[in-house]
């Protein structure tokens, strides 16, 4: 009996300290290798899902300005309304502090009517009806106070945004009222002004104030809020967020630059900054060139942007220079000076999204005669 005790016993003795120690050391390494595998995969769903996040955040937000820009203009193109001065009443019952310049798109409109965004980034005001009355106009018979005798009554409804608009405005500011009631030959609004055309916004026009504030996309509705007040503009009530991440903004006009009498196509070379100075200026005016740069929400550990982006003096291509001196982009528009290998916004990828967009209701215009 005792050999066959003596063979139960090595039987049942199990792993010595050496297999064990080897089977851990196994273990170890095996689940290491997996580590390192899960960790190169992370990082790289990471660098897709924040180069696509950047992509998606800037292409929602291009496309909203596209929209509204294609339908700037709506309800008033006319060249003897662009570039005159118009106010209104926002939704708090008080009149907007600055005038604006009645227009369908403005860059850079200036700090009294939008507030300075983030550094070395546009500002943009956009401005369209709703109505499907006369673009350029409902003819003005007679008026005795508030009442206009006009020549198509059933263009207007109660409730619409007109403007009574001379024959030019000069220096003039011009109303934006509301229609209280509409008769057989007549249309009555709340305030009444001189005038020898009635221009229908619509029931709801637009007016929207874009900026780039604190590296996000934001717009502001300048019928529900006086866009130009200084103090308004780091209000999330007042300064809507639109995307996140979008830290550059930069706009140009393309113009129809035919002397003397233009031909309704805008030109090669007629691209620039300069603000339109008359109605016939913002009648040249038929595109808008936009360029929007979004980065990604992440910081990513290596450095995956060697060189920064500034936007051209002019956006007459798809394409976006280099320049390492004077970079635009970052969390606040500005990267600051490129001199160390491994700067915090090198560590962000970035999109770059541009495109010139045609105002439709100014090119429809086609050649205005006399401008």
């Amino acid at each position: 009996m005792s050999p066959t005790v003596q063979t139960s016993c090595r039987a049942n003795a199990g792993f010595s300290l050496v297999e064990i120690m080897v089977g851990l050391l196994i273990s170890m390494l095996a689940i290491i290798v997996v580590l390192q595998v899960f960790s190169v995969f992370e990082s790289r769903k990471r660098t897709l899902s924040n180069g696509s996040d950047a992509l998606t955040n800037n292409a929602l937000a291009f496309q909203q300005m596209q929209r509204d820009i294609s339908q700037a203009g709506y309800g008033f193109s006319a060249a003897s309304v662009f570039y005159c001065n118009v106010s209104w009443t926002v939704a708090s019952g008080s009149s907007i502090t600055t005038p604006v310049r009645l227009a369908p798109v403005t860059i850079n409109p200036g700090t009294a009517i939008i507030p300075a965004g983030d550094a070395n980034t546009d500002t943009m005001l956009v401005m369209y009806g709703n109505n499907n009355g006369q673009p350029q106009g409902n003819p003005i018979t007679t008026r005795t106070s508030a009442i206009y005798t006009v020549q198509m009554p059933t263009a207007f409804a109660v409730g619409d945004k007109v403007i009574a608009a001379p024959a030019a405005c000069g220096s003039t500011t011009l109303l934006i009222d509301e229609i209280t009631a509409v008769e057989t030959n007549t249309v009555t609004v709340a305030t009444g002004s001189a005038g020898t055309a009635l221009y229908n916004l619509g029931p709801a026009p637009v007016i929207l104030a874009y900026a780039i504030r604190g590296g996000n996309l934001t717009v502001c509705n300048y019928l529900q809020n006086d866009c130009g007040i200084a103090a308004n503009k780091d209000k999330e009530a007042v300064w809507a967020p639109v995307a996140s991440n979008i830290i550059s903004l930069k706009a140009v006009y393309w113009r129809d630059t035919a002397l003397p009498d233009m031909d309704g196509i805008p030109d090669s070379n007629g691209h620039d900054r300069a603000a339109p100075a008359s109605g016939c200026d913002w009648v040249r005016v038929s595109a808008i060139g936009m360029a929007l740069v979004a980065r990604s929400g992440a910081y990513d550990k290596s450095v995956v942007t060697a060189t920064s982006r500034n936007a051209p003096a002019t956006i007459n291509a798809p394409t976006w220079t280099e320049n390492a001196t004077a970079p635009l982009i970052g969390a606040t528009g500005s990267l600051g000076p490129d001199q160390a290998a491994d700067e915090p916004w090198k560590h962000y990828r970035y999109k770059v999204l541009e495109s010139v967009v045609p105002i439709r209701n100014v090119a429809w215009m086609g050649a205005v005669q006399g401008c």
